[in-house]
């Protein structure tokens, strides 16, 4: 009868142990996932923040060239990629991931092409891109 009573007593030591350590990695595989999420989320963020300042250079770049006297065509692939605005975009980026927990923004790239501005950057390996239509980045 104790052989019985201690082949069981092994058999549940074993299945606990196999239960812990199921356990453990049903945690890690979890906090990977919420982490990955939150990098998402900081890169989203990080890019949207660059592509409203990126829009508001565009913005500015077309009132300057309409209340011009007279009125002149607007040079909208330089002003969204002016230098002063890719530093505001790459600061805007950093301030959002940082506060979403990603990491800082060493750099943003802005496209005008195909009549849209592009607005990329990389975080944490992964390269997020947001946009807006501009006509003024089409050929002519």
């Amino acid at each position: 009868m104790s052989d019985e009573r201690g082949q069981a007593l092994v058999v549940a030591v074993l299945f606990l142990a196999v239960a812990a350590v199921a356990i453990v990695g049903l945690r890690a595989a979890q906090d990977r996932i919420a982490s990955v999420a939150g990098h998402r989320r900081a890169g989203e963020a990080a890019v949207e923040a660059a592509t409203a300042v990126i829009a508001d250079a565009y913005v500015e770049e077309l009132r300057r060239a309409l209340l011009s006297e007279p009125p002149a065509t607007p040079d909208v692939a330089g002003a969204v990629r002016d230098g002063r605005a890719l530093e505001r975009a790459r600061t805007a980026a950093s301030e959002l991931s940082l506060r979403n927990g990603g990491t800082v923004v060493p750099s943003v790239g802005v496209r005008c092409a195909d009549g849209a501005v592009t607005v990329s950057l990389m975080l944490s390996g992964a390269t997020y891109r947001a946009g807006f239509a501009a006509s003024e980045c089409s050929p002519r």
